[in-house]
């Protein structure tokens, strides 16, 4: 009972400044122009991490929590939480930085396409692990109900799309090497300092970056 009251008590307490950070990223978003490609998977990002949160609120009742507590519900809403999370971070880290870096843009159409299969596959291979768990279903068996077969091919089907959609951003960053597409001004017209510099900027040089304020008009 200690415990089940510890996990719900803290999951509880995160939800507050976590309920914090998904308003200032909408409020972010504002002025923000969604047909950017980074837009998109920024937008994935909130969407997903706020239906993660939701699915913690449940967990935060203690009376829920102990029924659902080493079920496959709590793997649906850490991988919804952390593991999304991580691998969406990651993808933008590469969008935003690859241009600058080696100086070669990423094709707009085949980042949007690719954020649309990730979605799809993320989705498969996760929410129906909701069901499993409210279903009872615990955490670590090797062998499950009959019943559960077609769910569990879902979500083999939607880790495959998952893992396809890797592959097809590597070949995103391949294809930008081959094309040789030059960046010129990769911002638009932003008065961003790095809009103004040559890419890929040289290892050694005098730049120095001051203090300035971001118009996310042009993220």
């Amino acid at each position: 009972v200690k415990t089940a009251v510890f996990f719900s008590s803290v999951t509880m307490i995160i939800g507050v400044p976590t309920g914090i950070k998904v308003f200032t990223w909408l409020y972010m978003l504002l002025n923000s122009n969604v047909s950017k490609c980074i837009l998109w998977w920024v937008v994935s990002f909130i969407v997903l991490f706020t239906f993660g949160g939701v699915t913690g609120i449940i967990l935060s009742a203690c009376v829920l929590d102990n029924i659902l507590h080493d079920t496959w519900f709590v793997v649906a809403h850490f991988h919804y939480v952390m593991s999304l999370g991580s691998y969406i971070g990651v993808i933008l880290m590469f969008i935003w930085w690859w241009p600058l870096v080696t100086g070669l843009s990423l094709n707009k159409c085949l980042l949007q396409c690719q954020c649309l299969v990730s979605n799809v596959g993320f989705n498969m291979c996760f929410f129906p692990m909701h069901y499993f768990g409210l279903c009872g279903l615990p955490r670590r068996v090797c062998i499950y109900e009959v019943s559960y077969h077609w769910i569990n091919v879902v979500c083999s089907v939607g880790s495959f799309i998952t893992a396809f959609s890797a592959c097809f951003f590597v070949f995103i960053l391949w294809e930008s090497v081959v094309n040789r597409n030059i960046v010129i001004g990769f911002w638009g017209s932003s008065s961003v300092l790095t809009n103004f510099f040559y890419s890929p900027i040289a290892g050694h040089n005098e730049y120095y970056v001051y203090g300035h304020s971001v118009d996310y008009t042009y993220c």
